[in-house]
């Protein structure tokens, strides 16, 4: 928005600035209505090529007139400039090691005249072909021929240079070829060795394996992760993998046809924030205890620090407790206070809360009563404003009292601090008092002041303590805690494993060595429970089937805090290897050749058979964006042997493909495929479209 609605608008050039990737008409128009208010006669006066890549003003603009807001529409000029770009690059899905193919760069000239071009070829980074052709108007292709000389996958990208290009972002295309080879495992790690044990179990049982550590390395894209027919998690939390990276291997397993197998520790599944996201929605369990029956009733005093200090990031020495520290950053009582509003979301009717705001003084800004609602909630919230100096212990002995006599299982102080205290004697001998009067203690630190004391604290207070250096982690990291204080998530002891099913790695288990700990999950419905642990049998190693694809969630770790006698089991290495091996995809021919392509048009899916299909046989593609957006197509029957379909516009990135060939509820044949498309279709050659235009004014009912 320039400016809003004014009688005496100021003049000059636009000063806002927008994404210039892409066209959302309807958006626009969206806005338009939002600043027009509800109380004058209403228009909106649109100027646009109506080259739209994204929304629907059409519809828009029929919800516009429905409103009693009129739209004009004056067109404007579009794709006049002369251009050469890449239009796309096509290659082949899959071939065999040592099989010739093709892969053709798509040139396309907007201009009149003929233009010099030089275009090369990259695979996996390096160049392999470099020529000088005579692009000329309309569409040139260049081949080069290639060998699958290795197993895995190749990355082509296409690079044209030329005087005749005027937009650089359309100079590039890419295409992927996948070559057959033998099955391959990726082990992702939170931090090294903790899966390096369970990586060279598979490497001793023949399995390809390579180890990446979350700590030095994102979880590589689709394209890349297609290289592995499945990949297993060791120990990763949500918050490492990200939306895109669960996004990516929801796409992996449902759309490709891989395996995941998800492995546990202290920060997995429901100790690492699994709870409600796309990758418990992709694995056989429950990231937490569902059995209201194993639930204990929680009384929380929730300490927030409300001292001067609390009013910015600080970043004095972490081991200079006394020191002074520098200003600058975010609020973090702010932070709390969007701590304290999910921590809330975490407790049942039967809990009880309180906040208790501190300095050298403690207010109950939040009095301890059963699940507080909203407006109690947010007016004591309002209440918080960073001031003074600290005295932790007076606040927890104040917690203490708060707690002595309520009526729950279980009794807890959350702290949450940054330390800036003078005198620090006291810490441990007041977490000790909570201990004595059977309240817990935990401790969530802001990344500063000593770090070493809050830790005894915590310790002393027979609790945990989180630095908190990362403080936009600080509302997830105390709604884990209180999760934890009121479902027991992890639970060590000596633990043998039960045989509840039969798959690979169980069908032969007559005995095992015990384990130490396990993380307490829930079976999913349509799981396939294998192996269960503890005296509430929960889930130890459980599967099932996601999309195309096979997930697996083994609750214990691969280490030696809880399988230390596993490691040395003389099993161990086939165990693992039945596990992984049983979520390999299938590598039956498919029947068809499936080819999916990135266009100036859009998304081109083709379908291509070997021999005629069957008359009543029907092709459909699920097409998984790089937003993780799902959309089933079906393809049109272009000739005896061959579908084909092509949709539309499309954010840049890489898109996964799965085909299917059916005949009523028979599926006849499946592949998957991926498609990177290289650039936003804001870049691709296409000129105005004024019949877009013509109907959003017919909608509405304006002129054009």
């Amino acid at each position: 928005m320039e400016y809003s609605l004014q009688p005496d608008p100021p003049t000059g050039p636009p000063a806002a600035v927008v994404d210039g990737s892409a066209s959302d008409l309807a958006r626009a128009a969206r806005l338009a209505e939002g600043m027009l208010g509800s109380e004058q006669r209403r228009r909106v006066v649109l100027l646009s090529d109506g080259r739209e890549t994204q929304g629907d003003i059409v519809s828009t603009a029929r919800e516009l007139a429905e409103a009693g807001i009129v739209l004009d529409v004056v067109p404007l000029a579009g794709g006049g400039v002369a251009d050469v770009l890449v239009a796309e690059v096509r290659a082949p899905n899959r071939v065999r090691e040592g099989e010739a193919y093709d892969v053709t760069t798509v040139l396309e000239n907007t201009g009149d005249t003929p233009a010099e071009v030089v275009v090369a070829l990259l695979a996996d980074g390096v160049e392999v072909d470099r020529r000088t052709v005579t692009a000329e108007p309309g569409r040139t292709e260049v081949t080069v021929e290639r060998t699958a000389d290795a197993s895995g996958t190749v990355r082509f990208e296409a690079r044209l240079a030329s005087g005749a290009s005027v937009v650089a972002a359309n100079d590039v295309g890419r295409a992927a070829v996948q070559v057959a080879g033998p099955p391959k495992v990726l082990v992702y790690q939170r931090t090294p060795g903790l899966g390096e044990d369970l990586a060279a179990a598979l490497q001793s049982a023949a399995v390809p394996t390579e180890v990446l550590s979350a700590d030095s390395a994102a979880l590589p894209g689709l394209d890349e992760l297609l290289d592995y027919d499945s990949v297993v998690l060791v120990d990763v939390p949500a918050a490492t993998l990200g939306e895109r990276g669960m996004v990516t291997l929801d796409s992996f397993v449902r759309d490709a046809g891989h395996g995941l197998v998800a492995v546990g520790g202290d920060s997995s599944f429901g100790m690492g924030g699994y709870d409600g996201t796309a990758i418990e929605e992709l694995l056989p369990v429950f990231a937490r205890v569902t059995d209201p029956q194993r639930r204990q009733s929680v009384a929380e005093a929730l300490v927030v620090d409300s001292s001067g200090s609390m009013a910015a990031c600080h970043c004095a020495d972490a081991d200079a407790f006394g020191a002074a520290p520098e200003e600058g950053g975010v609020v973090k009582t702010d932070i709390a206070k969007e701590a304290i509003a999910r921590a809330v979301e975490q407790l049942e009717a039967q809990d009880q809360l309180g906040v208790l705001a501190f300095n050298t003084a403690s207010e109950w800004v939040v009095p301890l009563q059963s699940l507080p609602s909203d407006a109690v909630i947010d007016e004591g919230l309002a209440r918080l404003h960073p001031d003074g100096n600290t005295d932790i212990p007076q606040a927890v002995r104040e917690a203490i009292e708060g707690l002595r006599d309520a009526d729950a299982r279980l009794r807890h102080i959350v702290l949450f601090s940054d330390g800036f205290m003078g005198d620090t004697s006291g810490l441990e001998e007041v977490a000790r008092e909570a201990a004595d009067a059977g309240i817990t203690l935990s401790v969530v630190g802001t990344g500063e002041g000593s770090l070493d004391i809050l830790r005894r604290m915590a310790a002393a207070g027979g609790g945990r303590y989180y630095p908190g250096r990362d403080l936009s982690q600080i509302p997830d990291i105390i709604a884990l805690e209180l999760r934890q204080v009121a479902r027991p998530i992890i639970n060590e002891g000596t633990f043998f494993p039960t045989v509840t099913g039969i798959a690979p790695a169980t069908e032969a288990l007559e005995e095992s060595p015990p384990l130490s700990g396990y993380l307490a999950t829930t079976s999913k419905p349509a799981a396939r429970t294998l192996l269960t642990i503890g005296e509430e049998h929960d889930p130890l190693l459980a599967e099932w089937q996601a999309g195309l694809g096979t997930a697996v969630a083994w609750t214990s770790d691969a280490a030696p805090r809880w399988s230390a006698q596993w490691l040395t089991w003389d099993r161990f290495s086939a165990f693992w290897s039945d596990v992984v091996k049983d979520t390999f995809p299938d590598r039956a021919e498919p029947g068809f050749d499936l080819a999916a392509t990135a266009t100036t048009d859009g998304l081109r899916v083709r379908m291509t058979l070997g021999e005629d299909a069957p008359a009543d046989a029907e092709a459909v593609a699920t097409i998984t964006t790089p937003e993780g957006e799902r959309q089933e197509v079906a393809l049109d029957r272009v000739s005896l042997d061959e579908f084909e379909a092509v949709v539309p516009g499309g954010a840049e990135g890489v898109y996964a493909v799965s085909g299917a060939l059916r005949r009523g509820e028979e599926v006849l044949f499946r592949d998957t495929a991926t498609a990177t498309r290289s650039y936003a279709p804001e870049y691709a050659a296409a000129g105005a479209d004024p019949d877009l235009l013509r109907r959003a004014v017919e909608a509405a009912g304006g002129r054009l």
